[in-house]
């Protein structure tokens, strides 16, 4: 089948929904591909009561995502958009009456959620990444989440290769029995089927209520979602600081390098931060086994580690052959100092 810019969009409705449970907070994902699928988001706020519907769009939200949510809540009750955040942000609180509409990228969504209070806020997000990622929010009287994650991952545009990041994180980090299926269905070139796109984003908020349950706030186990520290080349770096500090074994690093080689996303360390990198970093002892001390993911890394590591790259992954999957891993070229296990 040829590539195409934009996923094409079917008729049929097909939902991949899924559920958070953060704490005190429980919220529905809905994960609709489907030319119809807005209907669905319509049926969804109407169990929130609201008589008015308040869109807080991010300046660069797509028009198409912008114009498909708009269309669906205006068939429950008034509807006014507002563009760019910060100018939002500057109105009065909204009344319990008005339903907040975040759309835009995750950081739309926490500044709309932080600003709404408890008001009820359903959550649009726009990138791949966004739908990717669970929305809990520290509050004064207790953890904050949206009334509802709507995602439709049929109305993204382009390969997604950035937007990747949460699905690799999750994978390596929390669930690495999905590992061989999600190799298979990564794209070098970035182009995927809606259908797979939306899998991707069940797969994630699925990992993610798990750790999240019993820490809403991620300060113990569900810390773990900071692994990588929000980019593909932090979770390579992460990978090697692991083997070199003795945690992470070569099967390890090996599977970060097949992760990331399958998502067409570089396999070699590029300029980066050196000794700015956070002092405390989540590094796995095995696929799905954060190093654990004193309670804690986190485990202290001195900035020269980090800056030894920039001394050398990870060996580049060529392109498998078919039938076979065999990638080289690296090895420190400096003596490795090791950490308590």
């Amino acid at each position: 089948m040829q590539a195409c810019e934009a996923p094409s969009v079917s008729d049929r409705v097909v939902a991949y929904d899924r559920a958070v449970q953060a704490g005190p907070c429980h919220y529905p994902v809905l994960v609709r591909i489907g030319r119809q699928a807005g209907e669905g988001l319509a049926e969804a706020v109407r169990g929130l009561g609201g008589a008015r519907f308040l869109v807080v769009a991010a300046s660069g939200a797509p028009a198409r995502q912008l114009g498909a949510a708009v269309a669906a809540l205006a068939l429950v009750g008034k509807v006014l958009v507002v563009r760019g955040e910060r100018v939002a942000l500057r109105l009065p609180v909204p009344t319990p009456d008005t339903v907040v509409v975040a759309v835009g990228g995750g950081r739309t969504v926490r500044s709309v959620l932080g600003w709404a209070r408890r008001g009820q806020v359903v959550a649009v997000p726009t990138t791949l990444a966004a739908m990717s990622e669970a929305y809990v929010l520290p509050g004064s009287d207790g953890p904050r989440a949206p009334a509802l994650l709507w995602c439709r991952p049929d109305l993204l545009d382009g390969p997604q290769h950035a937007g990747l990041y949460p699905l690799l994180r999750d994978v390596l980090a929390i669930c690495p029995y999905h590992l061989d299926s999600v190799a298979g269905r990564l794209r070098a070139d970035g182009r995927y089927e809606p259908a797979v796109l939306a899998s991707f984003v069940a797969l994630c908020q699925e990992a993610q209520a798990g750790v999240l349950t019993f820490d809403p706030l991620g300060q113990g186990p569900a810390a773990v979602l900071r692994y990588g520290q929000g980019t593909a080349q932090g979770l390579l770096l992460a990978a090697l600081l692991g083997e070199r500090l003795g945690l992470l074994g070569a099967e390890g690093v090996a599977a970060h390098l097949r992760l990331l080689a399958r998502a067409g996303l570089a396999t070699e360390l590029g300029p980066g931060p050196g000794a700015e990198v956070a002092r405390e970093l989540v590094l796995l002892r095995a696929l799905g086994r954060p190093r654990v001390a004193g309670g804690s993911v986190l485990t202290p890394v001195p900035a020269e580690e980090v800056r030894a590591l920039r001394g050398f790259a990870a060996a580049p992954v060529p392109a498998p052959e078919v039938g076979r999957v065999d990638y080289p891993v690296p090895s420190a070229r400096a003596a490795r100092p090791t950490v308590a296990a």
